[in-house]
């Protein structure tokens, strides 16, 4: 790990908060915010619920979001059932989530009860995203770790952060391991056997190290992975 820390020392949360400014789906969604009718609360609750459905896409994450702020543009919402209807004619025509509508319209209706606990709770729930991450979960039957559900997490708190003042993602949101951090993993710790136990005690031992909250460090790993691991 030490190699890898070397090689990552320069970069600090400042850096990190700077990618992810960069990120193609933060720009659509800051686009999306600029002209939107919709409240903020109903806003962010529409964020949570498109990253819960946000997989098995036919097409890149950046491409979906953007088609969905075209979707959303001068729209208002006033209801759950009305933000259920949204996404089931938008899933139903989508260009990049097409697969699998069913089973994600049966996501989006386990929400239902989480909606009337979420708005007008928004910033509750960004000044405590560690609970917020547990009740997702929890509505979602998923582990804390899956992958939806930190998502959900990362792209809920891009924008908070722009309504109310910035906070850092909880330290103890662990990001999910795909196969750009196993190789990572393999390249930096000498070791071709994959432990999931090992790969995260060395992702958490590199967070600390750096003082940068993984969910941050995500997005460092992520826009220097090529030259990472060359």
């Amino acid at each position: 790990m030490q190699n890898l820390y070397n090689k990552l020392k320069k970069f600090s949360l400042k850096d990190a908060v700077f990618f992810e400014e960069k990120d193609r789906q933060f720009l659509a969604l800051q686009k999306l915010y600029r002209n939107k009718k919709i409240s903020d609360s109903v806003y962010l609750f529409l964020i949570i619920t498109n990253s819960l459905v946000c997989y098995q896409l036919s097409w890149k994450w950046e491409d979906y979001w953007e088609e969905f702020w075209g979707a959303l543009e001068n729209k208002d919402f006033n209801s759950f059932e009305e933000i259920y209807n949204f996404f089931k004619d938008f899933l139903s025509n989508s260009k990049n989530n097409k697969r699998f509508v069913n089973i994600k319209l049966k996501r989006i209706k386990k929400l239902e009860t989480f909606y009337k606990n979420f708005i007008w709770k928004e910033k509750y729930f960004y000044e405590n995203m560690l609970e917020l991450r547990n009740v997702l979960a929890k509505t979602m039957n998923q582990k804390k770790e899956a992958k939806t559900v930190v998502f959900a997490i990362k792209m809920f708190s891009y924008w908070a952060r722009n309504i109310f003042q910035f906070r850092e993602f909880p330290k103890e949101i662990f990001i999910p391991i795909d196969s750009r951090l196993e190789n990572l993993y393999k390249k930096y710790s000498n070791l071709e056997n994959i432990n999931k136990d090992e790969i995260k005690r060395f992702y958490l031992d590199l967070s600390e190290k750096l003082n940068i909250p993984l969910l941050h460090l995500d997005a460092i790993l992520w826009v220097n992975n090529e030259n990472l691991i060359k």
